[in-house]
């Protein structure tokens, strides 16, 4: 079955082939096993692209261990990716920088600071907390996981693929504390930004990549795929043509799927109005009276255009 893609026009983005050494750091979401979440691209890559592309490299960046709780802080997440990529930036080498879910707010802050990242990469990235249920979610996971965990005690984190369930619950906070502190950092990006977004993601909505659109100051190409969702990078047979488009705008690579590629049509939402001809109110506004921030950072914008 082809796959399909919503892409932007590109606005003169760079997909020639990578004549420097290149490496891509690739950080990860919340995890449930101990296993890094762009492993699937990084197999993939390894096995279809990397004998033609010996001057590229995919590093999987472990933000933290699932199973070891004192490594579930997000100033220590922050402190892992400043120290990998300044070990790179000792090294002659392009870099270019992917988050993915909660770490991508992170990615944009660190990108802030070393505008020697050329190219940053955002996959599924979570910037709502309220809208797309995430805290309530988080609460329910909580919740379920318990119940499991006393039910089937030390069986439970097998089948999650970890050696101990220990930590959940810290785990869940440190990853909320991360999204809330580093999203404002969406608005000091310096380099050009490839978006990539499920159309079915339930975090990482398309009200988050509208807001995160309206704080960058650089050059965003988005790609959107119908029918996938957060999980976007978990294996090569279902999103395989996601890997080959984050290949594609990292190393140049060449596409070897095919994809039914649609171009993004901007669409102009009809005001609905209730009985007594007055506006309903938007999803936006809405929004606007559950975050506080929102206002304030929506003045911001407005004044740096």
């Amino acid at each position: 079955m082809e796959a399909k893609v919503i892409k932007e026009k590109n606005p003169g983005f760079d997909f020639s082939k990578a004549e420097r050494k290149t490496v891509l750091l690739c950080t990860n979401g919340f995890q449930n096993a101990d296993i890094h979440d762009s492993t699937a691209m990084h197999e993939y890559f390894e096995k279809n692209f990397a004998k033609d592309f010996p001057n590229c490299e995919i590093v999987p960046v472990q933000l933290f261990l699932p199973s070891e709780p004192k490594t579930h802080h997000a100033h220590l997440y922050e402190r892992i990716l400043e120290q990998k990529i300044e070990e790179y930036e000792k090294q002659d080498v392009d870099i270019v920088l992917m988050g993915y879910s909660f770490s991508a707010a992170l990615a944009a802050k660190i990108q802030s600071r070393h505008p020697k990242i050329r190219k940053l990469i955002l996959v599924a990235p979570v910037y709502d907390t309220i809208v797309n249920n995430m805290i309530a979610g988080y609460i329910q996971y909580v919740l379920k996981f318990r119940r499991l965990t006393k039910k089937y005690g030390p069986a439970i984190a097998k089948a999650m693929g970890r050696e101990t369930t220990r930590g959940m619950i810290g785990l869940l906070l440190s990853i909320l504390r991360s999204v809330l502190s580093c999203r404002g950092s969406y608005r000091k990006v310096t380099c050009d930004t490839l978006l990539i977004h499920g159309e079915d993601d339930e975090l990482s909505t398309m009200h988050s990549i509208k807001k995160i659109r309206s704080c960058g100051k650089e050059r965003t190409l988005l790609y959107v795929y119908p029918g996938m969702n957060h999980g976007i990078l978990k294996n090569a047979r279902d999103n395989g043509i996601v890997f080959e488009d984050i290949l594609s705008f990292a190393f140049g690579t060449p596409h070897l799927l095919s994809a039914e590629v649609q171009p993004m049509i901007e669409r102009k939402e009809k005001v609905a109005l209730d009985e007594d001809g007055n506006p309903i109110p938007t999803f936006q506004e809405i929004f606007a009276e559950l975050d506080p921030d929102y206002e304030r950072e929506r003045k911001e914008d407005q004044g740096a255009v």
